[in-house]
């Protein structure tokens, strides 16, 4: 399976007011149904969440007061892709969030961050990507 999916993470302290902006302004309709904590949009292969910066920064392994304005999940089409990838990032002078890792559902990731607050997870898993329409899905 290749995994291509961008999934963007945006941190945010007031949800119900992102989602007036993206619904209301610009006409998105959500992906799943949202509530005050989280809301989910697909836009092209791309899955956009809105979720509590404080769940930004526990997910990346920093502290709240550095949490990322958002957070790139890039899936990849294997463990040695995340291997390379993540080394890359590290040589060109990224930040490291967190160290490769293996995480629920076999997700192989690791963190990194730019000084800016903008994160990527470069991630791999044999039971997440993306379905034929470009949206994330678990599989079983």
């Amino acid at each position: 399976m290749k995994q291509n999916l961008g999934m963007v993470m945006v941190a945010t302290n007031d949800i119900p007011a992102l989602r007036r902006f993206y619904e209301d302004g610009l006409n998105w309709t959500p992906w799943v149904p949202p509530d005050e904590n989280q809301a989910a949009y697909r836009l092209g292969s791309s899955v956009i969440f809105f979720l509590p910066a404080v769940y930004l920064a526990a997910e990346s392994g920093i502290e709240i007061t550095l949490a990322p304005k958002s957070l790139w999940a890039i899936f990849l089409s294997s463990k040695a892709e995340v291997d390379t990838g993540f080394a890359k990032a590290v040589a060109a002078g990224g930040r490291v969030t967190s160290g490769i890792r293996e995480r629920d559902f076999d997700v192989y990731s690791g963190y990194i961050a730019d000084p800016e607050g903008n994160g990527w997870e470069l991630c791999y898993s044999p039971h997440m990507g993306p379905d034929e329409t470009g949206a994330l899905q678990f599989r079983g």
